[in-house]
């Protein structure tokens, strides 16, 4: 049986993809942030910014067709009642970071800030806006300057205590495991599922409620395929009839899956049951080509596939699932 863990760890590194990475990123980001300090409204409340989304949790990747994003929030220092119509806020945001070569939206849940080259996008930006209510509670700006002012909203979300419950779960190499899975994961969803209904959160926490660390009995060093199987059988046992629920950890514990159709929730179901089973094939087979030339059809073809005449390593010993830690 092929270990394959050096084929995990390459296509890892082949599809990371962060802030730290990418120089104009950084330059981009840096430059917004000048420019909404610099140029925002006098109107406007102070604010606090923070990182959030797939690069607060380092599991970012690059994705097919490119335009990677990056998410910031912004928090006000102002109450609800200040602001009952949250568009206010969001406004004040796209006004100020209006400049040629810019594409800016406002969206239901951010203000997305998209760059484009030859008409083509090449990274975006999007920006939450969030305020405390009167009893301290985090909300984010909801709704798009198309709504009625009763669909513009206040919503309640925690993207902070969110980011430190899944980043404090494990350390160290369990850690590091968690995160290779998780790219894999979502390299996974963009190559094999054809519809944007299914959310990375939603993967990332389903991965969170099931993974357990899996290493190589004999020598200690990480098994991301079996890792990654258990994830895939840990998602699937949680399978009730026809759907599957899976709540964030955090206020306001709403159903990550709850916007895909049953349609949906099926070919999710069906894909990831292929997964699971191409994942048993390749820990299985007797030749390691073939178990990546197989791990390619789910993965895409940045999944390693090594030469033919390489020797194909065996497992000695088993494995352990360390399981998980606090």
């Amino acid at each position: 049986m092929p270990i394959l863990q050096r084929q995990f760890e390459d296509f890892h590194t082949k599809i990371l993809f962060d802030v730290d990475s990418s120089q104009e990123l950084r330059d981009r980001r840096d430059t917004l942030l000048n420019n909404l300090s610099d140029k925002i409204s006098d109107d406007a409340p102070a604010y606090d910014k923070f990182t959030q989304g797939s690069y607060a949790l380092y599991t970012g990747i690059i994705p097919l067709g490119g335009n990677p994003d990056f998410d910031i929030g912004i928090h006000f220092d102002c109450s609800t009642q200040d602001f009952a119509d949250p568009l206010i806020l969001k406004q004040y945001v796209a006004d100020a970071l209006k400049h040629e070569g810019r594409d800016i939206r406002i969206r239901k849940p951010c203000v997305t800030v998209t760059y484009k080259r030859n008409g083509q996008a090449i990274h975006h930006v999007d920006l939450a806006i969030y305020v405390t209510d009167l009893w301290g509670q985090t909300k984010i700006a909801w709704g798009r300057d198309s709504d009625t002012l009763a669909n513009r909203t206040w919503e309640t979300s925690k993207p902070k205590e969110l980011i430190g419950t899944i980043t404090n779960r494990f350390s160290g190499d369990q850690r590091n495991q968690f995160r290779r899975c998780i790219r894999a994961l979502k390299r996974w969803r963009d190559y094999k599922i054809g519809h944007g209904n299914l959310p990375s959160i939603g993967l990332t926490v389903a991965a969170f409620n099931t993974f357990s660390h899996c290493t190589n009995i004999a020598d200690g060093k990480p098994m991301d395929i079996l890792a990654l199987r258990g994830i895939a059988n840990g998602i699937l046992g949680l399978w009730n009839g026809i759907r599957i629920s899976v709540n964030l950890p955090v206020d306001p514990y709403n159903d990550l899956f709850q916007g895909m159709s049953d349609i949906q929730m099926n070919d999710f179901k069906d894909r990831l049951t292929s997964l699971r089973d191409a994942l048993n094939d390749a820990y299985d087979h007797a030749d390691t080509h073939e178990a990546c030339k197989n791990l390619q059809q789910h993965f895409g073809v940045d999944f390693p596939l090594p030469p033919k005449t390489e020797t194909t390593k065996k497992v000695p010993g088993g494995v352990a699932p360390s399981g998980r830690s606090a």
